[in-house]
Parts: C-alpha cells; structure tokens; sequence
C-alpha cells in the first residue's frame, strides 16, 4: 500500500501552497461522505426508550431510558447511529428494579445534570424528579451523584422533567405530573421557574400549561390510552426553538398503545410569560407524528442537529409487527424540517431497515 509522504520527494517550499490549497476542500469532502453515508432505524436496539441527545464538543451523548434500571450514557460521533457502543453506567438508584425513567443531560452553567424520574417509595405514585450532577465538568460519562428531589412544596407525582432556558433570561423547569394522590390517572403539563440547575423558587407553584382535555372539560379521545381508558397521557415535553420562536412537543395517548404520539404547543411571542397558561397555543385537533403502517407507538422525542445544521427527532417506537408495550421499543431517528413561518414540520414514521441519508458526523 502506498502512502503519501512529505519527504525528499516533495521540496519543502511546496507543502504549504498544496495544504492552503487542500484545505478548502475539506468541508466538501466532509459533506460529501455525510450525504452518500446512509442509515437505517433502529439507531440503538433491544428496549431502549425516552431517548434524549445533547451534543457538546463534537460528540453526540444519548441517555434513553435503560433496561437495567440504571443511568447510561452512550457516545458517538454521528447521532444516526449508536448500534453497538456499550454505554458508561454513571449512576445507579438505590432500587433498580422500579427503574430510571427519561434521563436528560443537560450542560448548564458550565456543568453536567440529568434530570430523571425516581420511583421513592413503594408505589408508582411515589415517582419523583431527582437532580443528578457530573463529577466532571468536562466529561459527561463520569460518575454523577444525587443532588435529591426538584419539585413544587406540594410534591406529587413527576416524571418527564425537562429545562427551558429562555430568551428572558429566566430558566422553568417543565414536567409531566398529577393532580394528587387520589387523581392518579390523568397527566398534565406542569411549569415553574427554577431558582438554581437543581431547585425550584422556594415560593413556586406548579402552573398547569396542558391537559389531555377541550375547553369545555370533555376528553380529547386521541390523548387518552385506547388499551385502558381511564389514563389521559400528557407527558415527555420537550423544547424547540428556531429563531425568536418556542415551541414545546409533548406525546400523549399510553407509551405502551400502538397510539403513541407527538402534539405541539408554543409561546404565542418572544415575550410571551411561560409561567402565564394563556401565554401558549396548541394545535389539539390531531397530532403531528404518529404511527404508520410499519411503525407505532411513535413518541417521547427529543430534537437535536446534526453537524451541518440539519434538524433531527429521535423518538422510540416499534414494529407494527412486535407486540404491543414497553419492552419493544427502540431508538429511531429521522430528519424533521420547519416551515415557511419557522413552525416545526415532521415525517411520517419509517419502517425499520429503510435506509435514509445519513446524518453528518464529527470525526
């Protein structure tokens, strides 16, 4: 095999001119492997779901909810592909068989957090949202420690949490919760300002910013489970902002129906208050992503961009084929786009093994 040598074959006064000339094409030559490279879903296989991707310094982290019941971090340096790589086990619960539900990394401040749903008692009413913190501010595969419960005086179920830094400068914390105890099958969307990464205002109250019913106090039907009726899912909220506009995509209908699904919200304006329910629409008539022929229980997604800019949603579901319920789901992606008037546009579900071009990477 030959290799190209800058040596006595190559006088050194043309190195430089040739490397000046090279180095234009560099991008080309990055995008060029990036749009003939494909993909196909699953991502990340074998009862993986509420994926959630951050990318820092040019590697892409994935923390979806793990079936051991611990915190896992996967990394990579594409976001279309995780098939493979053993994740880093960076915290474990003092129970695992109840699990760690939807674990989001976050770099705030110039630290690591993941926000999760901890089962603190014996019942599944006894879920809270816990504070997890990097021992490493550079590195999000090392340990994290417990830094407790983030939640409103009034402590009721919470699962799902996630962070909206705003515009304004201010930072909410919005999550999926229950009315009370002894209402515990329905799930709203739940929003209050957070006074540090780790805790709410000591003052806060929890502001209800969407239900699973209309107006007028009826069910919304295609929100609510079609397996077991009693339970209206609202939950696994998730921002997107494009320009000076704030959009929230939630799912609803039960993660373990085939009728699992994303709906969309947003901020009326750019000064629009999000702890104001009035301050935010909803389109409620249908959603926007939601299962095909060949792929369903569509939902819980988050949204991230590759490394050329391009908008992608990676979200669990299954095969229409695979039976129905938590343990089939799988990580998927698929590029999503905005419209003409900066509103977020999404796909229809692909099959698994469809290959789609792939996403540019880092490295």
């Amino acid at each position: 095999m030959k290799m190209l040598v800058f040596g006595p074959s190559l006088p050194w006064f043309l190195v430089k001119p040739l490397l000046a000339l090279v180095a234009p094409l560099l991008p080309l030559w990055h995008s060029y492997f990036s749009s003939t490279r494909t993909y196909t879903n699953p991502i990340l296989e074998g009862n993986h779901a509420d994926p959630w991707i951050l990318q820092h310094d040019n590697t892409y982290y994935l923390t979806p909810t793990m079936p051991d019941g611990t915190v896992g971090v996967f990394r990579s340096g594409t976001l279309d592909n995780f098939t493979g790589v053993l994740p880093r086990t960076v915290w474990v619960p003092p129970n695992t068989t109840t699990g760690v539900w939807a674990p989001e990394l976050h770099r705030i401040g110039g630290e690591f957090y993941i926000y999760c749903a901890v089962q603190d008692g014996y019942e599944d009413a006894d879920r809270r949202m816990h504070v997890l913190r990097g021992t490493d501010a550079q590195d999000p595969t090392a340990p994290f420690i417990d830094l407790g419960q983030i939640g409103t005086a009034d402590s009721n179920y919470a699962i799902d949490g996630t962070v909206l830094q705003h515009s304004n400068g201010n930072t909410y914390f919005i999550w999926s919760g229950k009315e009370s105890r002894a209402l515990g099958t329905v799930q709203y969307l739940y929003i209050a300002e957070m006074d540090t990464p780790y805790s709410l205002y000591p003052e806060s109250q929890r502001m209800v910013i969407h239900s699973p019913y209309w107006p007028n106090g009826t069910k919304n039907e295609r929100q609510w489970s079609t397996s077991n009726p009693v339970y209206g899912v609202n939950e696994g909220p998730q921002i997107v902002t494009n320009n000076e506009r704030t959009f929230l995509i939630y799912s609803a209908c039960g993660s373990w129906d085939p009728c699992y699904s994303l709906w969309l919200m947003g901020l009326k304006n750019s000064t629009a208050d999000p702890l104001d329910p009035n301050s935010w629409w909803s389109k409620d008539d249908e959603p926007v992503f939601f299962a095909s022929e060949d792929t369903v229980g569509t939902g819980h997604a988050s949204f991230s961009r590759d490394a050329e800019g391009v908008p992608y949603m990676t979200y669990h579901a299954w095969d229409s084929d695979a039976p129905a319920g938590w343990t089939s789901r799988e990580v998927r992606t698929q590029r999503f786009d905005f419209d003409s008037e900066g509103i977020p546009i999404f796909p229809s579900a692909i099959a698994a093994g469809v290959e789609l071009p792939g996403a540019a990477g880092y490295g």
